[in-house]
C-alpha cells in the first residue's frame, strides 16, 4: 500500500497527540472495574474512539481491533491494533508509566508501529524495512552481550490468574541473580520501546496475547536490531508468550527461563 509511510505516521502522531490533549480536559475520571480487577477510564474510551474513528475514516476497508471495543467484522487482510492506554492502572494512579500503542498488520506481518510514551512525551515509531525512530532520531538496541550485565523487565499484574502469577514469579526467581536488574513496569508497549532504544536489554511476558498492546513495540525492537520470540525461543504463534531482547542475550535468557 502506497499510503503506508512516514506521512501516515505523522498524521497518526498529530491526531493522537491532539486526542490526548483533549482527553486531559475531561475532568474527574470515571474508573470502571473490569474482569480480574483490571480497570478502564474515560480517557481510554475517549482516546480509543478518536483514534479508531480516524483510522476507519481514512481506511474504511481495513479491520480494527481495539482494547475496549473489539471490531473485526470486515475480514480484511489489513488489521489495525489499538491500545488507547496501555498501563491504565498506572495512569489512573498518576504513575507516569503508560502509553498508547497503534500498529498495522498485513495478514500476520506488522507493517507499522507507533508508541506514545506519555510520561516522557516521546514518540517511537517504525515502518517495516525502514528502521526504528524516536522523535525523528534513529534508535538501536543495547550492545550488552552478557545477561549478567543486562536489565530485563517482566510483567506481573493484579489481573493475572493464579497460574499466571506463579509463572511470572518463577521468571523473577530464575532471573533475579542472573541479571544486573529486574524491572516491573506493566506497560508492554513501554517495555518494548525501552528495549528498542537500548534503555533495557530485554523484556519477558508469560501471558499469551494476540499482540494488541505489543505489536507496535515488537516491530520497533526488530527494526532496532533486536529479536522477538516466545519464551521457548521459538517463533510466536498467533497468541503466545513473548521474549524480546537486544538479540545478543537472547539464547542465554531462553536457557535460563527453560532450564
Amino acid at each position: 500500500m502506497e499510503e503506508i509511510g512516514f506521512g501516515l505516521v505523522e498524521e497518526l502522531i498529530a491526531e493522537t497527540k491532539k486526542a490526548f490533549a483533549e482527553a486531559g480536559k475531561l475532568g474527574d475520571q470515571h474508573v470502571e472495574v473490569k474482569e480480574l480487577n483490571d480497570i478502564v477510564t474515560d480517557v481510554d474510551l475517549f482516546m480509543e474512539k478518536r483514534i479508531t474513528s480516524f483510522i476507519e475514516k481514512k481506511f474504511p476497508e481495513h479491520s480494527v481491533y481495539s482494547e475496549e471495543k473489539v471490531r473485526d467484522e470486515k475480514n480484511s487482510e489489513y488489521l489495525w491494533l489499538v491500545d488507547p492506554i496501555d498501563g491504565t492502572i498506572n495512569f489512573a494512579a498518576g504513575i507516569p508509566l503508560f502509553s498508547t500503542s497503534i500498529a498495522l498488520k498485513h495478514n500476520e506481518e506488522i507493517l507499522l508501529g507507533i508508541v506514545f510514551d506519555w510520561g516522557t512525551n516521546k514518540v517511537y515509531y517504525a515502518i517495516r524495512g525502514k528502521g526504528a525512530f524516536c522523535d525523528g532520531e534513529s534508535i538501536h538496541v543495547a550492545e550488552n552481550k552478557m545477561l549478567k550485565d543486562s536489565i530485563v523487565s517482566f510483567c506481573l499484574t493484579s489481573h493475572y490468574t493464579e497460574e499466571e502469577i506463579e509463572r511470572a514469579l518463577d521468571v523473577e526467581k530464575r532471573l533475579a541473580d542472573k541479571v544486573r536488574g529486574l524491572r516491573l513496569i506493566v506497560s508492554s508497549a513501554i517495555e518494548l520501546v525501552w528495549c528498542a532504544s537500548g534503555k533495557t536489554d530485554g523484556c519477558v511476558n508469560i501471558k499469551p496475547s494476540i499482540r494488541l498492546s505489543s505489536a507496535a513495540g515488537i516491530l520497533l525492537v526488530e527494526e532496532a536490531g533486536g529479536k522477538v520470540s516466545n519464551v521457548l525461543g521459538a517463533e510466536r504463534a498467533h497468541s503466545d508468550t513473548m521474549l524480546a531482547t537486544n538479540g545478543l542475550i537472547h539464547d542465554e535468557i531462553v536457557g535460563v527461563l527453560n532450564k
